[in-house]
């Protein structure tokens, strides 16, 4: 069994999170290998990679952050895997037009991914206006994500016909400092 860590825009193979789910398989699942690859990539590349990783393991299961929830989600359309999603991005084709609001012509992330204009036309073709396999899809929002709106993904994964697991609470960041906290009620979804 393994567990893929995809992280989110701002993130790499070192971050936190992943650091967390690592240490609490160690320690509790010895039997689940977790997988932290570098996804500072174009879509086309980030979805090449998790394909690669997915075809090892039959019984993989997928945690994603922010951009990298909406990578877990076409992974689960694709393959139909479970996943958790952390204040997943809904839309980041939309929300990240950010970076060219002024003729530029390519963006530089802190962690080195070199976005241009065409890779967003890469993410919205990843995109479905209503997710596939719903079902297999636990959400965890904080309402306070100073990022991300939280009622783009409510409204997203809680769909008539097409609704998700949904934990939503008050106030926390988009950060989701106390993941540690929820890592139990993420493994049992995803390995029960």
């Amino acid at each position: 069994m393994q567990l893929i860590y995809i992280h989110g825009l701002s993130a790499d193979h070192h971050s936190v999170k992943g650091q967390w789910l690592q240490d609490w398989c160690a320690q509790h699942r010895p039997d689940i290998v977790v997988q932290r690859p570098n996804l500072n990539l174009p879509p086309s590349e980030v979805m090449a990679t998790l394909e690669q990783l997915i075809a090892h393991d039959a019984h993989t299961a997928l945690v994603g952050s922010s951009l990298g929830g909406f990578y877990a989600t076409a992974c689960v359309a694709k393959w139909g895997l479970r996943a958790a999603l952390l204040n997943p991005s809904v839309r980041p084709f939309d929300s990240m037009q950010r970076f060219f609001q002024h003729g530029e012509t390519r963006h530089a992330t802190e962690t080195g991914w070199v976005i241009t204009p065409d890779q967003l036309d890469d993410l919205k073709q990843l995109y479905r206006p209503v997710p596939v396999h719903a079902e297999r899809l636990m959400v965890l929002l904080k309402e306070g994500d100073e990022v991300l709106d939280y009622q783009m993904a409510l409204s997203h994964y809680s769909q008539k016909g097409a609704q998700s697991i949904m934990y939503v609470e008050p106030g926390g960041d988009h950060f989701y400092r106390d993941l540690q906290d929820k890592i139990p009620l993420i493994m049992a979804f995803l390995f029960s």
